[in-house]
């Protein structure tokens, strides 16, 4: 398991298991989503390095403070419309399918 401290990691790492540790978000982006049947709660997450991503759970995360996540690291992608231009860019964004998370407040 490779743990990422950067969003600059996430690229060389697309697929893999994954650790990172960072805080649920308290002022959300816009990001793409996706369903997952088999995670359906879903966080805005903030990584150490001033990016935010989205995870995906089993269950609801409770932290207040530092978690520590592992998964797998997905691209969910999509298109750009402009309804000016007949221009579709295409847009992607690196996210977590999260296995398991644990709190760090208490250490």
């Amino acid at each position: 398991m490779i743990t990422i401290t950067n969003y600059s990691d996430f690229k060389n790492n697309l697929g893999k298991k994954v650790k990172i540790v960072g805080k649920i978000a308290k002022e959300i982006w816009q990001h793409l989503t996706t369903l997952l049947d088999s995670h359906p709660y879903m966080n805005y997450f903030d990584l150490p390095d001033g990016y935010q991503i989205v995870i995906y759970t089993k269950d609801s995360i409770s932290c207040k403070e530092n978690i520590e996540i592992v998964g797998k690291l997905i691209k969910v992608e999509g298109k750009r419309k402009n309804p000016r231009s007949k221009i579709y860019d295409e847009y992607f964004e690196y996210q977590l399918v999260v296995d398991k998370w644990k709190c760090l407040d208490s250490e």
